[in-house]
């Protein structure tokens, strides 16, 4: 246990202090407290530790924060204040990118932050089921302990009402513990569950419009319908179990964003990468792309894409077997929205050695966002736009947007 001055804002949301000749990086903890915390891991020079107190509170500190929030790992910032919660962002994600290009961090503090509701904005939320417990919810930090979240303040209103009766089907199911994936629509009319649970039987429950045991190669065995339909200037059908946008005000202004990119931009070809169902291409076809190219790995989400898209070529495949089997023009433009560990090694190489005129860059984490960005940087690119987008609010996750420009493009 030690007692401690807060410096900063470090990347992953933590606070960073100095004690006895070592970094530690504290939850919980805000700039300008003094804390009292313990230390849950050791490495070179870094102590990972939690608050247990706070002896001097910021002022940036919630004054009502979630009841469970102490104990859940759902919301790992939601003791900042929502006033305050823009300046941490930033400083977040300039803590992750110490170690990047200086001008990236330059550029994050006059960078546009998108904002949206900060409760019941969850869409599609993956869900921790015990089932000795018999709870549902997220994990402890650290730990693999659930924590059941009711109440909750970012599920849905139909979500939140219907917490206890999903518990109460998956014990009566006799479902062993696993993962529980809620997805529904943006008006929530449609809502689905998929799982990826041990034993037991799937559900029959009249609160959703389906239920389905989830693989990689999306839906199997189960009832009902097997997604939703999200209702954007093209609707999107969206299986459980393949990737969307969370946030159910700022999706679809991302949508619009992008669509106003390509508008601006002019670009007739674009080539999606890790596309999804095709929300991001459905953008830019909005924005006026004719010809779009949609690569993604995940089965069920490519069988979407293309019954999405008219018109365009799917491509069922991991972003670096299409890199290293096609040509991608230079006059296109390419979207990247990665997973958050970021683009791969080869999928970067072989994506930089193609040279396209211009590349939006969707990143879930800042330090990877660092790291894909530095080797644009580095082989010539130019970063134009730069926005970030609190898709999570509560989390220290956040989203940035950047297009990156070859020189004389």
């Amino acid at each position: 246990m030690a007692e401690l001055e807060i410096l900063e804002m470090a990347g992953g949301g933590r606070g960073l202090a100095r004690h006895g000749g070592v970094v530690w990086l504290v939850r919980g903890a805000l700039p300008g407290e003094v804390v009292r915390a313990e230390p849950e891991r050791r490495r070179a020079g870094i102590v990972e530790a939690r608050t247990v107190g706070v002896l001097h509170a910021s002022p940036l500190r919630a004054q009502s924060p979630c009841p469970i929030l102490d104990r859940c790992g759902g919301c790992d910032v939601g003791h900042v204040a929502e006033a305050a919660r823009p300046e941490m962002l930033r400083a977040m994600v300039r803590g992750a990118l110490r170690h990047a290009p200086p001008e990236l961090a330059a550029r994050v503090a006059t960078a546009r932050l998108e904002r949206g509701s900060t409760r019941r904005y969850r869409l599609r939320v993956r869900l921790h089921w015990d089932a000795v417990a018999l709870s549902l919810g997220f994990r402890a930090a650290r730990t693999h302990r659930v924590v059941r979240i009711n109440p909750c303040w970012i599920v849905s209103d139909r979500l939140g009402g219907a917490l206890g009766e999903l518990e109460r089907a998956l014990g009566e199911a006799g479902c062993g513990s696993g993962e529980v994936e809620w997805l529904e629509s943006l008006d929530s009319s449609e809502a689905v569950v998929g799982l990826r649970l041990a034993g037991g039987t799937v559900p029959r429950w009249d609160g959703v419009e389906g239920v389905w045991r989830l693989s990689h190669q999306g839906p199997g065995a189960g009832w009902g319908a097997a997604g939703v339909t999200m209702d954007l200037p093209l609707p999107l059908f969206v299986p459980v179990g393949a990737f969307f946008q969370a946030h159910r005000e700022l999706s679809p202004r991302l949508f619009q964003r992008v669509a106003e990119l390509v508008r601006q931009l002019g670009r007739r070809e674009v080539v999606d990468l890790y596309g999804g169902v095709g929300f991001l291409a459905a953008a830019a076809q909005v924005g006026g792309a004719s010809r779009l190219t949609v690569v993604e790995s995940n089965p069920s989400a490519a069988q979407a894409a293309q019954g999405n898209l008219a018109g365009a070529q799917v491509v069922a495949a991991s972003s670096e077997e299409f890199l290293a089997g096609n040509t991608v023009p230079p006059h296109a433009l390419v979207i990247v929205d990665p997973p958050r560990a970021g683009m791969s090694r080869p999928a970067r190489q072989a994506l930089l050695a193609h040279w396209p005129a211009q590349v939006v860059l969707l990143s879930c984490d800042a330090g990877r966002f660092g790291r894909d960005a530095a080797a644009f940087l580095a082989s010539g690119y130019e970063l134009g736009e730069l926005e970030l987008w609190d898709m999570f609010p509560g989390t220290h996750h956040v989203e940035i947007f950047a297009l990156f420009q070859r020189h004389h493009a």
